[in-house]
């Protein structure tokens, strides 16, 4: 399939899962969930629906994934609510066939996190978060994105897509992707469109050797989380699992978690 230039831009390749098939993520995920989702120290409070937005969902497979390892560690004591996020309209569409009992909605979360505070015209996942009669999401996950988002927006546009998930989130999945992606991503966006990352040169947040994850979690940090855990172990494209929870958040229900 010929991708768009949009396509590369962003991300939003509509053969993603072609080439990134089930993969090792879901075994990593299943892993440090167990234990880091509810530690024994934790004294959590009955909660029988948790609530999941994944963003850059794609073709929602792996959100779809997600949400079954979560209600299965929970022993089906829980049910899990899911919306995944994509700012492909064709690809949430794609997903909501697919996987009718979870909600697809088509969002820029760049935008969304760049528009003035309150303007919930453009920002569809407030929007859901009150049909959901929600205030925070349980779980947030945002797997190999934040580089588009960084690229596109510079270091401000990241850092106000991090307190934006900082805000509606309690418990943060990231997979980051590495420098050396980055500067692979800016050859390919000039090979195969033409065009060029204007914020690129000017990105402080940057470095290989784990320098510019470190910028990522030293902010999320200074929002007002922890750093959980990071997977020993790391999947086909090299790239690891990271999770984080808000210190003030109240765990949810561990029964055989």
């Amino acid at each position: 399939m010929c991708e768009s230039k949009e396509q590369v831009k962003h991300g939003n390749y509509h053969n993603y899962y072609n080439f990134r098939t089930e993969d090792s993520r879901s075994s990593i995920l299943r892993q440090y969930l167990e234990t880091v989702w509810c530690s024994d120290d934790d004294k959590p409070v009955e909660k029988p629906v948790t609530h999941m937005l994944d963003i850059g969902c794609n073709s929602g497979q792996f959100t779809a994934k997600v949400r079954q390892i979560l209600e299965e560690l929970s022993g089906g004591t829980v049910r899990v609510s899911a919306i995944g996020v994509d700012i492909d309209q064709e690809l949430c569409d794609r997903a909501s066939r697919d996987f009718p009992g979870i909600e697809f909605i088509c969002g820029n979360v760049l935008s969304i996190a760049t528009s003035e505070q309150g303007d919930r015209r453009v920002d569809p996942i407030e929007c859901g978060m009150l049909r959901l009669g929600i205030e925070q999401f349980d779980v947030i996950c945002c797997f190999s994105v934040l580089m588009y988002v960084h690229l596109n927006g510079g270091d401000e546009g990241l850092r106000r897509v991090l307190d934006y998930l900082c805000n509606k989130g309690k418990f943060l999945i990231l997979e980051l992707q590495s420098w050396k992606k980055y500067r692979d991503q800016v050859r390919r966006l000039k090979r195969d469109a033409g065009q060029t990352y204007p914020n690129y040169e000017q990105l402080a947040w940057k470095g290989g050797c784990g320098a510019l994850e470190n910028h990522i979690k030293s902010y999320i940090q200074s929002n007002g989380f922890e750093l959980l855990a990071e997977s020993v172990e790391k999947n086909e494209f090299d790239r690891q699992l990271i999770f984080f929870r808000n210190k003030c958040a109240i765990p949810p229900v561990r029964r055989g978690w």
